[in-house]
């Protein structure tokens, strides 16, 4: 058994009163500090996948574990970053990384210098003061991956992290992905890019929810 074990997990949604398949089937071991890419076409299951392993849907029959323990909803131990940003445009994008900060109560005179850690690995130093409606959606990407970083969590879970960004960013965030799992972290990053998937150790090919043997 991995240190994200996934077996038997079977997934369906109701559409006009039939069932329908999402995940078929899967069983998927994840070994600690991996760097592992969910690798498939638009509506194939991956990001459901994902989804499960972070605690945000539960699968139908069959389990996820994570480190021995069943992922019956979201922890702070596992990080999500989002293909929606999750910005609020309310603040900026200082305000936005310290949310993360707020979850774990850190204190308020400790914040800066950590806000300023994470703005700086982003490269959003220059627009520290600026709101989500000001920054392109590569810029808000960023934002999001900053907050989810600071968690300092052992996993991280990657929907789409590089799709609203242009080749050159998306690159810089593999690589600081790259970094990450130097560090003993575990990623899996959903993606439907051949380009991004070829710097992850491991790609699993999902197909029509199954995984491609």
């Amino acid at each position: 058994m991995g240190y994200i074990s996934v077996r038997n997990a079977h997934k369906e949604f109701m559409k006009d009163g039939e069932p329908l398949t999402i995940l078929e089937d899967i069983n998927l071991d994840i070994e600690k500090g991996e760097f592992i890419c969910l690798l498939g076409p638009s509506g194939s299951g991956k990001s459901t996948l994902l989804n499960a392993m972070a605690g945000f849907e539960l699968v139908t029959s069959g389990s996820i574990t994570i480190d021995g323990e069943e992922v019956k909803a979201p922890q702070l131990r596992y990080v999500t970053v989002f293909q929606n940003y999750g910005l609020l445009p309310w603040r900026t994008v200082e305000s936005n990384i310290e949310l993360g900060l707020e979850s774990k109560k850190v204190p308020k005179e400790e914040r800066p210098a950590i806000i300023d850690k994470y703005v700086k690995m982003v490269g959003l130093d220059h627009a520290r003061n600026r709101y989500p409606a000001e920054l392109s959606g590569g810029m808000q990407q960023r934002v999001s991956i900053a907050r989810a970083l600071l968690k300092d969590a052992p996993v991280l879970l990657c929907d789409e992290p590089t799709g609203a960004l242009d080749r050159a960013t998306g690159d810089e965030i593999i690589r600081l992905f790259m970094k990450l799992h130097e560090q003993g972290k575990t990623l899996i990053i959903v993606t439907h890019d051949e380009t991004v998937a070829k710097h992850c150790e491991r790609v699993i090919r999902i197909t029509d929810g199954r995984i491609e043997q």
